[in-house]
């Protein structure tokens, strides 16, 4: 599913590695998650991420630093 993500949807990615997941629309979110970059952490303390990378998410963005 990954190869079907557009640039938009990586830029949502790095967005969600930033820490600022609650600024990706739901529709992005929903691609992202389905794709296995992101998920929703099971336990959300205030003020944490609403968002958080998968392993195949970190992979992800590590490689396009690359």
């Amino acid at each position: 599913m990954t190869d079907k993500l557009d640039l938009d949807d990586l830029r949502h990615l790095a967005r969600v590695a930033e820490g600022r997941g609650a600024a990706v629309p739901e529709a992005a979110v929903a691609r992202l998650m389905l794709a296995g970059l992101v998920r929703r952490p099971v336990h959300v303390c205030e003020g944490a991420p609403i968002l958080e990378l998968t392993p195949e998410g970190l992979a992800r963005v590590r490689s396009s630093d690359q």
